[in-house]
């Protein structure tokens, strides 16, 4: 399975962050921006396990997957185990640059991102960021599109309130309103790649 090896990537991709992150930006133990990317790291390797776990079991049971209604039942688990993997990770992303942001006082970030708002939002913290020059515009748009999917993969069962066409990752992402987003199998995986990878540039051009 593909999808297996992708996500044996990404694990050692975070890994690889979280090693750079821990060696050259963290200054505490248990430092939130080193454990953001440890956590994402063991959080995909769960879903590694899990899809490991269902490629041997149907391999085991003699399971045809070409066959239509089985191969629709395959593909459910897969972009379940998948979509939740995704939704974690944003939500630590979320998380961590919510705290992160007051450990750098002098972008003035946590000021523009909380500007006329009572709460702190993580898209208002990438905007604020944008304004501020610390990502570029095209960045910010990502890291908008990908909300806009976790939002609805999180709270509205990934079925799509717009229409509209995203660009991510070198895969297409499709929504019509009413209808569930539409794109290939490795969706999430390649969903929670570009977060993490967004994730970890901003937080080097945060720590300068």
């Amino acid at each position: 399975m593909d999808l297996i090896q992708e996500t044996r990537e990404l694990s050692e991709l975070s890994r690889s962050y979280a090693e750079f992150v821990t060696e050259n930006i963290s200054d505490r133990e248990n430092d939130i921006r080193s454990m953001c990317f440890w956590n994402i790291h063991n959080r995909v390797r769960i879903t590694e396990e899990i899809l490991s776990f269902y490629t041997r079991s149907w391999n085991a049971s003699g399971i045809d997957i070409n066959d239509e209604e089985v191969g629709s039942e395959m593909a459910e688990r897969i972009i379940t185990v998948t979509k939740n993997l995704f939704v974690d990770i944003v939500s630590m992303v979320e998380k961590t640059s919510k705290e992160a942001v007051d450990l750098y006082p002098g972008t003035g970030i946590r000021k523009k991102a909380l500007d006329n708002r009572n709460f702190l939002y993580l898209r208002n913290i990438v905007q604020a960021a944008s304004d501020l020059g610390i990502i570029s515009k095209k960045e910010f748009r990502e890291w908008d599109d990908i909300l806009v999917m976790r939002n609805l993969a999180a709270h509205n069962n990934s079925v799509s309130d717009r229409s509209k066409k995203f660009e991510i990752g070198g895969i297409t992402v499709s929504m019509r309103p009413g209808r569930m987003m539409k794109g290939p199998m490795n969706t999430f995986i390649v969903l929670s790649g570009r977060i993490t990878d967004l994730f970890y540039d901003w937080l080097k051009k945060m720590h300068g």
